[in-house]
């Protein structure tokens, strides 16, 4: 939703002008804000991470298995390794049980609702969870009730992770409208934040992002 910031008094507005001191808001104060929430097993970044780091742990056991086995048997290690250790096989065992392992964490990580902000500096991102033991466990974050806020409700809620995403510092983005999501790199090739939105706010949260971010698809 686009909305106009009156640093003054603290307040968002939808038009430009501020409904509580009535002064005009300029191109400075425009901001894209929404909000989203789902758990964090359905997210399909984290889960192609962690496809991504269950492979490479299996790759990297195999490779590292292979190199030492070739060292103390020479050329026979090109079929002995493959058809006598089992250490293929176990390496195969150890990636399953890491992909499994992190889908339980994910699991136990719960819902979390997700508030983005674009401003005309970049772009800020925070995720929230009603708190629990066994959430801010999952999340390796502390479970202090001092840090609780609570919703419109009156419901308590943590802030489990902040980023923020200077646009500058932004390599490229890409857009995934189907998937509802907008991605940001930072550098090129790695993934710095996933942007998450509903399809009524695509259109507005894509056009804001494309035009801070020319020239960077």
């Amino acid at each position: 939703m686009l909305v106009y910031f009156c640093s003054k008094c603290v307040r968002q507005n939808p038009q430009p002008f501020c409904e509580g001191c009535r002064r005009t808001l300029g191109n400075p104060s425009i901001r894209y804000v929404w909000e989203d929430s789902r758990p964090a097993l359905s997210d399909p970044y984290r889960l192609g991470l962690l496809l991504r780091v269950s492979a490479g742990a299996v790759a990297l056991t195999v490779l590292t298995m292979f190199i030492i086995e070739f060292i103390l048997t020479g050329s026979a290690a090109f079929t002995h390794f493959f058809r006598s250790t089992g250490i293929p096989a176990a390496a195969v065992g150890l990636g399953i049980s890491l992909f499994m392992l992190g889908l339980l964490v994910l699991a136990l990580q719960g819902r979390e609702t997700v508030q983005y902000m674009l401003d005309p500096k970049g772009v800020l991102k925070r995720t929230w969870i009603e708190p629990t033991r066994l959430k801010c466990l999952a999340r390796m974050i502390r479970y202090d009730k001092a840090a609780f806020q609570p919703n419109n409700e009156g419901r308590p809620f943590l802030l489990a992770h902040e980023e923020y995403l200077v646009w500058q510092d932004a390599a490229r983005y890409r857009l995934s409208p189907r998937a509802g999501r907008i991605t940001l790199y930072r550098p090129y090739a790695f993934v710095f934040m996933v942007l998450h939105l509903p399809r009524h706010e695509y259109d507005g949260a894509a056009e804001m992002v494309s035009a801070k971010l020319k020239n960077k698809r």
